[in-house]
C-alpha cells in the first residue's frame, strides 16, 4: 500500500489551536454529516507537539556561522591562525547558546524540513491507525500541525484515484482559508465538508456501507 498525494498548506493557531472540547465534537459531528454522503472514510488527527524534537538545525546554523565569520575578520584584521580558532570556538558557543534557547529554537529550522516532516509524520499516522485497512481503500487522512501551522491530507488508493492531487489540495486550501481566520476548528470542520462534498461523486454512500472508523477526532 502506498498512501497517496499529501498536500502542505499553512494554517493558523487560535488561543490553544482552538481545540476545546466542543470544538472537538463539532468536527467529529461533521465527520459523521460527511461520511452519510459517501463510502469514504474519513478521519482527523490533530498534533500539537513539535514535528522537529531535535536541536540540529540549531547547532548547524552556529557551526556554520562560526566556520564563516571569524576569517572575514580575520582578511579586515589579520590576526594569528590560534587566535582565529579561538574566536571561532567562542562565537560557536554563544550562537548555538542562543539558538537553543525556547522559542529561538522553532524558528532555526527551515520551513521545508518542517513541511517534510509534516508529510512523513501524516503517513506515519495514516498507517498506525489503520486507514488503509478500510474494506474498499478508501480512507484519507486529514492531519494537522497546530503548532507548526500545517495541514496535510493523505489518501488511499481507491480515493486517490478518482480525485486525485488538487481534491487534497482543495481540502488543505480550505482548512488554510478558515483557520486564517482565527480558529483552526472552524478550518477543519470545513476540511471536512469539502472532503466529504467531494468524495460523495466518485464513492457514494450505498447501502449496506457501514462506519469502520471512529468519527472522534485524535488529539497528539
Amino acid at each position: 500500500m502506498d498512501p497517496q498525494s499529501a498536500t502542505t498548506t499553512t494554517t493558523q493557531d487560535a488561543g490553544r489551536y482552538g481545540l476545546p472540547q466542543h470544538a472537538l465534537q463539532r468536527i467529529a459531528e461533521a465527520v459523521t454529516l460527511a461520511e452519510a454522503k459517501t463510502s469514504a472514510e474519513i478521519r482527523v488527527v490533530v498534533t500539537r507537539a513539535p514535528l522537529v524534537q531535535h536541536s540540529f538545525f540549531s547547532i548547524l546554523w552556529a557551526s556554520l556561522a562560526a566556520l564563516v565569520l571569524p576569517w572575514l575578520v580575520v582578511l579586515a584584521y589579520p590576526m594569528p591562525a590560534l587566535s582565529a580558532l579561538a574566536l571561532q570556538s567562542v562565537l560557536f558557543v554563544l550562537l548555538a547558546a542562543a539558538l537553543l534557547m525556547p522559542g529561538v529554537a522553532e524558528k532555526a529550522i527551515p520551513r521545508l524540513a518542517l513541511k517534510a516532516a509534516a508529510r512523513n509524520a501524516a503517513i506515519e499516522t495514516f498507517l498506525s491507525y489503520g486507514i488503509p485497512q478500510t474494506k474498499g481503500r478508501t480512507g484519507i487522512l486529514i492531519f494537522a500541525a497546530a503548532r507548526e501551522r500545517l495541514v496535510e491530507v493523505v489518501a488511499d488508493d481507491a480515493a486517490h484515484g478518482p480525485l486525485g492531487a488538487a481534491a487534497w489540495r482543495d481540502i488543505c486550501d480550505t482548512v488554510a482559508a478558515r483557520a486564517r481566520q482565527g480558529s483552526l476548528a472552524e478550518g477543519l470542520v470545513a476540511g471536512v465538508e469539502k472532503a466529504g462534498e467531494l468524495l460523495a461523486g466518485p464513492l457514494p454512500r450505498r447501502p449496506g456501507d457501514s462506519n469502520e472508523m471512529p468519527n472522534h477526532v485524535v488529539v497528539l
